[in-house]
């Protein structure tokens, strides 16, 4: 009679699958009533512009800081800021439309080309004369150059970045579209543009989609839409930039690549695949849709885990130079932008 076999040395320990998911279960329906609450909250007249993202983040941290974060829901809390995280990701792809580059004309893209670049090189440097440290300087300069909140979590999975610098970056990304809006709308009939290129102006430099509609509809219907389409404009233009930060994360034989760890992520490859998907046409606009609003979900999940995952004292640590390096560099970014319209002639 044939002996049976001794457990694997990879098997041995190793707990059932059923109940790795009714450890995570606890905080994953956390953040999923979290995330839900912050869509509620994202639509009051104050906090609409800020959007559910950056509300998630807060209502995390503020729970965190009253309440603590109890051990049996560390380990869906940590499955939420990671893997569902970068599902978000993929699943964001479907918000991609590779058409509108042709739609906003040469000069427009040259514009958001060079917002985005000067943009990350610029701010990045800024960050690390005010003493930031070196990957909180890079989520920085992402969320700021390109959109907000989703750039940054994007960002942070491709460069390894870790929870606590998403934490600062995502929430000054918030504060700082806000003041931007502000100052748009009632500082913008004095910098010396057309309704037409103040529109431009907001869509090519504010962090979220919302902060943008919210300025540029101030200006009429047809500000708002070329605003809004300038912002989608960045947004398309996130998927190389996140392949280029992730071939530069490993560069200099930091990180040796292999099958799971690619020189450009996985979830970017797929965020990729879902975008080119959806631009030419094999995903229906229903699906699209869908998908979309999917995305936004999982990443507001994300944002309420990091939140619950986040201790007042780092917010402390980092001290107001990560605030004045993102004033400085927003201000920056707007006056470079301010100029190319100029440069461009763009009307």
């Amino acid at each position: 009679m044939t002996p049976p076999l001794a457990p694997s040395a990879s098997t041995v320990g190793a707990p059932p699958p059923g109940s790795v998911w009714r450890r995570r279960l606890p905080g994953l329906g956390l953040a999923a009533g979290l995330a839900v609450t912050s869509y509620w909250l994202a639509t009051l007249p104050g906090l609409k512009v800020v959007g559910p993202l950056t509300v998630a983040l807060l209502i995390g941290i503020a729970l965190r800081t009253a309440l603590g974060l109890p051990a049996t829901l560390v380990e869906g809390t940590r499955y939420s800021a990671r893997t569902v995280l970068r599902l978000g990701i993929v699943l964001m792809g479907a918000r991609l439309d590779f058409a509108l580059v042709a739609k906003v004309g040469p000069r427009v893209l040259l514009l958001s080309l060079g917002v985005i670049v000067g943009g990350i090189v610029g701010i990045r440097w800024v960050a690390r004369r005010f003493g930031v440290p070196e990957k909180l300087s890079m989520l920085l300069a992402v969320g700021t150059s390109i959109c907000g909140a989703s750039a940054v979590v994007a960002a942070s999975s491709v460069t390894r970045a870790d929870e606590e610098d998403t934490t600062l970056a995502v929430g000054l990304c918030g504060i700082l579209g806000t003041v931007g809006v502000l100052f748009y709308v009632f500082a913008g009939p004095l910098l010396g543009l057309s309704t037409a290129q103040l529109a431009i102006l907001s869509g090519a430099t504010l962090h979220e989609v919302a902060q943008v509609m919210a300025a540029a509809f101030t200006w009429g219907t047809s500000a708002g839409d070329l605003g809004t389409l300038v912002k989608l404009t960045r947004v398309v233009l996130l998927a190389p930039a996140l392949v280029v930060l992730g071939l530069a994360s490993g560069a200099g034989g930091k990180v040796r690549y292999s099958w799971k760890e690619p020189p450009i992520p996985w979830f970017v490859l797929g965020f990729l695949a879902v975008g080119v998907l959806g631009s030419v046409g094999v995903l229906p606009d229903a699906a699209k849709s869908a998908l979309s609003t999917a995305s936004v979900f999982l990443m507001v999940m994300a944002m309420a885990a990091m939140g619950l995952g986040t201790h007042v004292s780092m917010i402390r640590r980092a001290g107001m130079r990560v605030v004045y390096a993102g004033l400085a560099g927003f201000a920056a970014l707007a006056l470079s932008a301010w100029g190319l319209i100029q440069l461009l002639s763009i009307q």
